[in-house]
C-alpha cells in the first residue's frame, strides 16, 4: 500500500470494525509481482505482511493452482530494502536464521543475495564512524587564576533594565480559520505512520504516545507502536517484543476503548493479537 493512500486512511479514522481473513500466499504473490515491476515500496510492505502471518520460509509452496514457488519473504524483504538503499535492513533479513536455512538450496536467488550482500558490506564500510560527543566545559563559580591561586570572582552583573511603560492593549487576533484535517493530526503521529508503512519499525517504536495530550491521538500512537512492535518481534523472534506490543494494546484500550485496527492497514496476525489481548 502506498503511503499517500495509507495516510488517507489515517486521517479518516486509522481504525475500523471486524477484521477480515487474508491468505499470506496471496500477499506474498502480490509482493513477487511488485518485485518483477520494480515497485520496491510495495514489495517491502507485502513481504512484511506475509512474514507477520507466516514467518517460516520454504523452498517450495503452492501459491495457487499449479503455480509453485519458493516462499522466501525475508529474501524479498531484504531485496526491497537493498534497492531502497537500506543496507542495514537488507543484511539483517538475509542473515536471519529463517532465510539462511532455505536460501542455500535456491542457487539463483542466493547468487543475487551474495552479490548484493557484498555491495552492502562495501557501502557500510565506507560510511564515516560517528564522532564521540565532546565533553562539556567544567562549571565553576568563578574564573580560576592561571597560577592556581584562589579563583577570581566573576565580574558583577549589570543592573537589569528598568521596566518599560505599559503599552496600550492590542486588539485581539481574529479566531483561527478551521484547518484541513491533515494539519490537525500531530506531525509526530503522521511521521510514525509513514515510518510504519516504510518498514522502519525501530523508528516507530521510539514514538512516545504519552507526548500527545488528545486522548484519541494518544490511542492511535499506541496502536501504531503496538503494530510495529509485533512485526519487529516476529522478525527477531522476541518474546519480550510481543509482551511490549501487548502492553501497548492495553494502553490503546485504556485510552480509547472503541478503537480497533483497520483491516486495510494492519495485518491479520496483529489484529488477532489485538483481539486476544485483554
Amino acid at each position: 500500500m502506498r503511503a499517500g493512500k495509507g495516510i488517507g486512511f489515517l486521517l479518516a479514522a486509522l481504525c475500523a470494525a471486524a477484521p477480515v481473513a487474508a491468505d499470506y500466499k496471496d500477499t506474498y504473490s502480490r509482493g513477487i509481482k511488485a518485485a518483477e515491476s520494480g515497485d520496491w515500496a510495495t514489495v517491502r510492505q507485502r513481504m512484511q505482511e506475509a512474514i507477520a502471518d507466516n514467518p517460516e520460509p520454504a523452498q517450495r509452496v503452492r501459491l495457487y493452482g499449479q503455480r509453485w514457488e519458493p516462499y522466501v519473504p525475508q529474501y524479498y524483504l531484504g531485496l526491497a530494502a537493498f534497492n531502497q538503499g537500506d543496507c542495514a535492513t537488507a543484511l539483517t533479513q538475509w542473515r536471519s536464521a529463517a532465510n539462511a536455512g532455505v536460501i542455500g538450496g535456491l542457487p539463483e536467488l542466493k547468487s543475487v543475495q551474495d552479490r548484493n550482500t557484498a555491495t552492502c558490506e562495501s557501502r557500510l564500510a565506507q560510511q564515516p564512524k560517528p564522532q564521540p560527543p565532546r565533553p562539556e566545559p567544567p562549571k565553576s563559580g568563578g574564573t580560576v587564576a592561571p597560577d592556581g591561586d584562589t579563583p577570581k570572582p566573576n565580574p558583577p552583573r549589570p543592573e537589569p533594565p528598568k521596566p518599560e511603560q505599559p503599552k496600550p492593549e492590542q486588539p485581539k487576533p481574529p479566531k483561527p480559520v478551521e484547518t484541513p484535517q491533515a494539519q490537525r493530526v500531530p506531525a509526530a503521529l503522521l511521521d510514525a505512520f509513514r515510518n510504519y508503512l516504510g518498514g522502519r519499525y525501530a523508528d516507530v517504536v521510539r514514538l512516545n504516545p504519552d507526548s500527545f495530550n488528545e486522548p484519541r491521538a494518544r490511542a492511535q500512537a499506541y496502536l501504531i507502536r503496538a503494530a510495529a512492535r509485533q512485526i519487529q518481534a516476529e522478525l527477531d523472534g522476541s518474546a519480550a517484543g510481543l509482551d511490549a506490543a501487548r502492553a501497548d494494546i492495553r494502553a490503546v484500550r485504556a485510552a480509547s476503548p472503541n478503537l480497533t485496527p483497520d483491516p486495510a492497514l494492519f495485518s491479520p496476525r496483529f489484529r488477532s493479537l489485538y483481539n486476544a489481548t485483554r
